[in-house]
């Protein structure tokens, strides 16, 4: 059976435009240039594996380096804890908070709120805008502001707010609204006897025209006693704070003890997260494990487990707190007994804050981690270096690239000179044989 000249035509897109390879030849010029373009692709597989590997490991390095942030933020909240201060407990909420530092005494109040003191709010007549045409020199809570002619509403507001009045102006609709910056009766606003208040319409025969609000103080009661204060804050009471916030009902028990659960609480989400950060170190750096043979997980563990150790504080440790090394000391991992820590909170809260907060076991946790996770840190030296080679590899795989576009071109070229030659041939082949066969047939 005869081969047709078109049985090996190839359409291809090679230099980005349509060829027709092995067309007029028996010759399968499509695959031998693949096959040759394949060969020099080739030389770019060990470069885009190493470029592979080091992504690869940067990852790691950048989810160790985000792990070990998350972990000082934990870390933070014990470090920043006051452990100095006690618990305060109320019967019912959402009418004032408490808070008690370590001097109050241990013991329960009854409190309720008749009155929430409240700031003066005075507003004056409606003026037209523009120049009030007022020009006086007059007295706001006894200090001297100067009004002159050329000034409107908004004027006077800035010129008030500027100064040392006690009080906050404001303009709206064309109204000025004052307000005294402290509650209270004692802090009510107080004018001169001026025409120019006359004027704005703030007063009116000596007294105040438009109030919009009292000042009032604040009126509670503790333990049956009643007291009145300008603010809605009392602190007469050593080592308690209350903020009035809502007026109540009826009493309410206010419970001040010495308590470690929010310590307890602390500690332990520290201790959670330093034994998950140990045990990833432990995968990274061990057996098989992205980081193996890698100093700095090694180095981290070891300083981390340091700390045990360097915690002292009159001769107690961190064990006297109920943190220690896991059993299994290789693994490097915490246990943590509560009751421990409860005890010697309860006995001496000042010796557990200094050993475990930023003085102590949380505040030098804090510095060793920081010095591993931070931007300039050990961790992110790694990433740079990384960083660094991978970049170098890329800029090895453009060159090739580069390389690669202009000997495929070439390539292309020659297999295309190629097919000319081939095809050129073939109708040289094709005439000789008709020639020939033409000759045979006279012959005969």
């Amino acid at each position: 059976m005869a081969t047709s000249s078109f049985d090996n035509a190839k359409i291809t897109s090679y230099g980005d435009r349509m060829q027709i390879f092995g067309l007029g030849s028996q010759w399968d010029t499509k695959s031998i240039l693949e096959a040759e373009l394949n060969i020099l692709k080739l030389r770019q597989k060990p470069f885009e594996t190493k470029k592979s590997d080091y992504e690869s490991e940067k990852q790691t390095w950048t989810a160790l380096q985000n792990s070990l942030t998350n972990f000082n933020k934990i870390v933070t909240d014990l470090k920043d804890l006051n452990t100095g201060g006690k618990d305060v407990k109320l019967s019912e909420e959402g009418f004032f908070t408490a808070s008690a530092t370590g001097n109050a005494l241990d013991t329960s109040y009854s409190v309720s709120v008749q009155q929430l003191a409240t700031k003066q709010r005075l507003m004056s007549d409606q003026v037209s805008e523009g120049p009030l045409s007022i020009d006086e020199k007059v007295q706001l809570n006894g200090k001297d502001l100067t009004i002159t002619a050329d000034m409107d509403l908004k004027g006077i507001a800035k010129e008030i707010n500027s100064g040392d009045y006690g009080v906050d102006a404001v303009v709206l609709n064309n109204k000025l609204v004052l307000t005294s910056k402290q509650s209270g009766i004692d802090n009510v606003i107080k004018f001169s006897d001026s025409p120019a208040w006359e004027t704005l319409g703030l007063t009116q025969g000596g007294a105040i025209k438009n109030e919009l609000q009292p000042a009032k103080g604040a009126i509670f009661t503790i333990n049956d006693v009643q007291i009145t204060s300008n603010e809605n804050s009392y602190t007469e009471i050593d080592g308690l704070t209350l903020n009035f916030t809502k007026e109540t009902t009826s009493n309410i028990d206010v419970n001040v003890s010495r308590s470690a659960d929010q310590l307890v609480e602390k500690v332990t989400a520290v201790i959670n997260a330093y034994n998950s950060t140990i045990n990833n170190i432990n995968s990274l750096g061990g057996e098989k494990g992205v980081l193996q043979g890698e100093g700095i997980p090694r180095n981290l563990k070891r300083e981390m487990n340091n700390l045990l150790y360097g915690v002292n504080n009159g001769g107690s440790m961190l064990y006297d707190l109920g943190i220690s090394l896991n059993k299994d000391a290789k693994n490097g991992s915490l246990t943590f007994d509560q009751t421990k820590l409860r005890e010697m909170y309860n006995s001496d809260p000042q010796k557990a804050q200094q050993m475990l907060g930023k003085d102590g076991f949380s505040g030098q946790l804090y510095n060793v981690i920081d010095n591993y996770s931070k931007s300039s840190g050990l961790v992110q030296t790694e990433i740079d270096g990384l960083n660094n080679r991978i970049k170098r590899i890329q800029d090895t795989l453009d060159r090739y690239d580069n390389q690669f576009e202009q000997q495929k071109e070439a390539m292309i070229q020659k297999y295309a000179t190629f097919e000319t030659m081939m095809g050129s041939m073939s109708k040289q082949s094709d005439y000789i044989n008709a020639a020939l066969g033409l000759k045979n047939n006279n012959d005969n």
